[in-house]
């Protein structure tokens, strides 16, 4: 028994110091076997081992020589970008997105389009998998087997099931979407919030590289939130923490699509920006958005509102200025309650930043700990409406990162599957 334990305590330990190479490979590459050996605080040998053992899974390539300051030139390693492909994809409100990366997070190809002409869940899901689709036949034209997928989702998602439980802004409940996936492509499916997956892609690839403690704000159709500690999202203990857009601000404000009244995002959502604007110009205000939506302000959008408020349109600032009141008031309430190293702002909203942000950084200057607020910065988001679909690729990456080996061992056992199936006259699923 003892002995058996051993064997599990050094497979585990290997496995560990395998994900802690290839960590620091992503994040700092390109390092030599020396240079490993020293941020890991592994021995040169066990080093050498490893890396032999990850140049051969093809997730590690040698890349040339350096000198440095002085000794023998060293081979310089980095993580293979042909190891192979990641899809990132998001069905939001209105939309649904996919984008196909290698392993070094290099976009290869990528689509959106609106699904405000597909009527109902069963047309958006089958669209959203038609797309799907088409990423795995692009990934046929790039090495490497397609090493997973990452879906976000706007609503409350049982992570442990992929189950996409409650979406008040698709009016969705108790949709299966991992088996889903799973039962279509032959590759491991990772479903979250897309707040969540998106906190996550800025940590691992964007504006909040390098943070430890990130709390990530998207505002958009809804207001989303996700917490990365350390890298990884912060569920909470149902796996429902960041719902930071149904916070109550008023409780006699307007009806939230969730039920309840007066919740953030009512206040701080693109249509809440659009209502201040219609209000105003009821009220007799002149606008130029008047015009730019040919009189039909239900055409408004966020690029619109910028335009009008770059060009001095005083409708269009005092709309983005009061939204980045409201804003504020949540974020200092957050800084105070989590005390983030970095809080990164993103979603559709995030394109007026420059109009939101100097009135949120007053609000929370005024309004949280100065002790809180002085160690937190606000950044704005690196990717902007790709975050959520970065997070996807980040969620597999993790993944990848923490047993490449086992990744490797799989993807081989589902390409025997596929030449088994495909010889005994069955149409082969998209091999992994």
């Amino acid at each position: 028994m003892a002995a058996k334990i051993r064997s599990a305590d050094y497979s585990l330990m290997r496995e560990m110091n395998i994900a802690l190479i290839l960590e620091c490979l992503h994040r700092e590459a390109p390092l030599s076997r020396a240079r490993l050996a020293q941020i890991t605080g592994l021995n040169k040998t066990t080093v050498s081992s490893l890396v032999k053992e990850l140049l051969e899974a093809r997730f590690v390539r040698e890349q040339g020589l350096d000198s440095g300051d002085k000794g023998r030139p060293a081979i310089q390693l980095q993580l293979n970008p042909d190891a192979g492909s990641i899809i990132g994809a998001e069905i939001g409100v209105d939309f649904i997105a996919a984008l196909l990366t290698n392993f070094s997070a290099e976009i290869l190809w990528r689509h959106q389009e609106s699904t405000t002409n597909l009527k109902g869940q069963e047309a958006i899901l089958n669209r959203a998998m038609e797309i799907l689709q088409q990423a795995c036949v692009v990934a046929q034209n790039h090495p490497g087997s397609i090493l997973g997928l990452g879906l976000g989702v706007p609503g409350l998602v049982d992570v442990s099931t992929g189950t996409l439980l409650f979406a008040p802004n698709l009016k969705w409940s108790d949709v299966p979407l991992r088996r889903q996936l799973e039962g279509k492509f032959n590759f491991p499916t990772y479903v979250d919030n897309e707040a969540n997956m998106a906190a996550l892609g800025e940590s691992y690839f964007g504006a909040a590289r390098g943070s430890d403690f990130v709390l990530y704000v998207s505002s958009g159709v809804g207001l989303g939130g996700g917490i990365v500690l350390n890298r990884r999202i912060l569920p909470g203990a149902a796996g429902f923490a960041g719902e930071v857009g149904h916070m109550t601000m008023d409780p006699n404000g307007p009806r939230c699509n969730c039920g309840n009244f007066g919740c953030w995002e009512t206040f701080v959502s693109q249509w809440a920006v659009f209502r201040r604007v219609r209000e105003a110009v009821a009220a007799g205000q002149a606008s130029s958005l008047v015009n730019a939506t040919q009189g039909d302000l239900e055409k408004l959008t966020i690029p619109l509102m910028v335009e009008a408020a770059r060009a001095g349109d005083a409708v269009a600032r005092a709309a983005l200025e009061e939204t980045g009141r409201y804003f504020g008031v949540g974020l200092a309430n957050l800084i105070n309650a989590l005390n983030p190293q970095r809080v990164v702002f993103g979603g559709i909203l995030s394109l007026a930043h420059e109009f939101l942000v100097p009135v949120i950084q007053e609000v929370v200057k005024e309004r949280a700990l100065r002790w809180s607020r002085e160690t937190t910065e606000i950044v704005i988001a690196a990717y902007g409406g790709d975050a959520c679909m970065m997070g996807g690729i980040a969620a597999v990456y993790h993944h990848v990162l923490s047993q490449p080996l086992a990744v490797r061992a799989s993807d081989a056992l589902f390409r025997i599957v596929n030449v088994t199936e495909s010889t005994a006259g069955k149409s082969p699923g998209y091999a992994r």
